[in-house]
């Protein structure tokens, strides 16, 4: 018995023929799912449609650093989306360190923003994120390198400053950009 051979473009044409006659006979089946079931949301989306309408969050005025996850930055900062810009959320002046757990400077950074948040305290609140587990935060601020401070002030301004400062530096920072009227 001889073999035969399907020429390939006999084999394509056959192949789209029967693809699509069995996307017209599923589109019209999937129409009918698609409006039946409700849609699927992945985790920002969800923080973005429960970000529409701020909720005022008690800020944390201990004097302590606190860390935050992405949802808690959204909540408390600022919402990441608006078309108008970002609008800071609070009512106290507040920095955010954007860090990893391995980046050395952003160590010692942490270790100078603590001693700072016990200075201020009651006058800025003092943030820390890691950046590696809030890709859509650094996404909107653009953060490219580590440590970045973004300094958050009630009257809608919102600074940068990239690397490794001394204690010095950031206090001035923060007097010149957070605390002067």
């Amino acid at each position: 018995m001889k073999k035969q051979r399907i020429k390939f473009p006999a084999l394509l044409i056959i192949t789209l023929l029967i693809t699509s006659s069995c996307d017209c006979l599923n589109k019209s089946n999937h129409d009918v799912a698609i409006s039946e079931e409700k849609p699927q949301t992945d985790d920002y989306t969800a923080l973005k449609e429960s970000n529409d309408t701020p909720k005022k969050i008690a800020e944390d005025l201990s004097g302590n650093l606190i860390v935050l996850n992405e949802k808690d930055f959204i909540e408390r900062i600022t919402a990441i989306d608006n078309p108008r810009g970002f609008r800071y959320l609070g009512q106290t002046p507040c920095i955010v360190e954007f860090y990893t757990h391995w980046c050395k400077p952003c160590i010692i950074l942490s270790n100078i923003m603590a001693e700072l948040a016990q200075e201020y305290k009651g006058k800025v609140i003092f943030y820390k994120l890691n950046v590696e587990k809030a890709q859509s935060v650094q996404t909107a601020f653009n953060i490219q390198n580590i440590p970045t401070i973004l300094y958050f002030s009630p009257r809608g301004k919102v600074s940068t400053t990239v690397g490794l400062i001394n204690k010095e530096q950031l206090t001035n920072m923060i007097d010149d950009l957070l605390l002067k009227p």
